[in-house]
């Protein structure tokens, strides 16, 4: 007959454990990765990895309305 169990699984690696403890252990065990993302004046993140670091930081500070960042584009206006 079927039954049912419980895994636990680590978020960094997906590893599955059978006890809550083994997950959480496998989770601390990972280090932490280090993120560069580019902030712009109007809050707006874009991650450096995607397209490099002069990408991202322009693209921080363009808008993501069409319009709006048509008249930023053509305008010349300094990002």
């Amino acid at each position: 007959m079927a039954h049912i169990e419980t895994w636990y699984r680590c978020p960094t690696c997906n590893r599955v454990w059978s006890s809550q403890k083994e997950a959480i252990t496998c989770r601390n065990s990972h280090p932490v990765k280090a993120e560069r993302w580019a902030i712009g004046k109007n809050g707006k993140a874009v991650a450096v990895s995607y397209r490099g670091l002069d990408w991202a930081l322009r693209e921080a500070d363009l808008s993501d309305f069409i319009h709006e960042r048509a008249k930023q584009l053509e305008g010349g206006e300094k990002c």
